[in-house]
């Protein structure tokens, strides 16, 4: 009988080699989706998948060598229970990587001694720019400033689009800014007319603080944001959570509390 550790590799190898023969080429992977749906047959299949039939063939006979599809008369294809179950497994494994990549990118712009544990992190909504669409995590950003009916935010800095989303809010929000001077000083040069609108609203308040925040926090409701910067001050990624009485919810409330200590305060505006 083998060791142990002598199975598990060559578990290990067979396994590798399945998501290999997956990975290796999208054309197999696409075979098996469309299979999915129902069986085709090999000319409706090169039509569907948009392959040369030589190529199709090819990976047709891979993919019924794995007993993951298996042939009908009348060149007739299907997918095998099996092979149903690789599907799933291999989509499982593409959504867990692509979160994972999209985790790390976010974690790379934030402290490395961040107090919220990884695991906490990942159970958020994630969006990053350049990953599904090149503003993802800007407009995730401010789709949370325009459906939040009480926002509380504390920010390095202030892009004039957020300022002219803020102003057209501030009749139906209660808000409440914290951020660095500077990033004030910004906007009344860039949005004078927004800034003064937001200024003489009787629903708005901003507030100078005496520290640089290294990533933004998002309050609302039922909702809260962690926000992360690139090295121009612009959103790079974000992570939305639904419960803001969660563990993640009081860390967001306590830390903003903390910028918010009188003690920090330079100036309301």
């Amino acid at each position: 009988m083998k060791p142990e550790n002598e199975r598990n590799r060559g578990l290990e190898t067979d396994a590798y080699r399945d998501v290999q023969s997956l990975a290796g080429t999208r054309d197999r992977l696409r075979i098996l989706q469309v299979l999915s749906e129902s069986p085709h047959a090999q000319s409706e299949l090169e039509e569907r998948v948009d392959v040369h039939r030589t190529t199709l063939r090819r990976n047709l006979r891979e993919l019924q060598q794995r007993d993951w599809i298996t042939e009908r008369s009348g060149k007739v294809y299907e997918l095998t229970p099996g092979g149903e179950i690789v599907l799933s497994s291999f989509a499982d494994l593409l959504r867990d990587v692509e979160s994972a990549a999209k985790l790390g990118s976010f974690l790379s712009k934030i402290p490395r001694e961040f107090p919220v544990d990884v695991d906490v992190l990942s159970s958020g909504e994630i969006a990053v720019n350049g990953f599904d669409v090149p503003f993802a995590a800007v407009n995730e950003f401010t789709s949370f400033i325009e459906r939040a009916d009480r926002l509380r935010l504390c920010v390095p800095a202030i892009n004039p689009k957020y300022t002219s989303v803020l102003a057209q809010r501030e009749s139906a929000t209660n808000i409440e800014i914290l951020g660095p001077e500077k990033c004030f000083e910004t906007v009344v040069q860039t949005e004078p007319a927004e800034f003064d609108a937001l200024q003489r609203s009787e629903t708005v308040r901003m507030i100078g603080i005496d520290e640089y925040p290294s990533y933004g926090i998002c309050i609302g409701e039922n909702r809260c944001m962690i926000v992360a910067y690139n090295d121009e001050s612009g959103i790079h990624g974000v992570l939305a959570f639904d419960d803001s009485v969660s563990d993640i919810g009081r860390w967001a409330k306590e830390r903003y509390a903390s910028f918010k200590r009188p003690e920090n305060r330079t100036e309301t505006y």
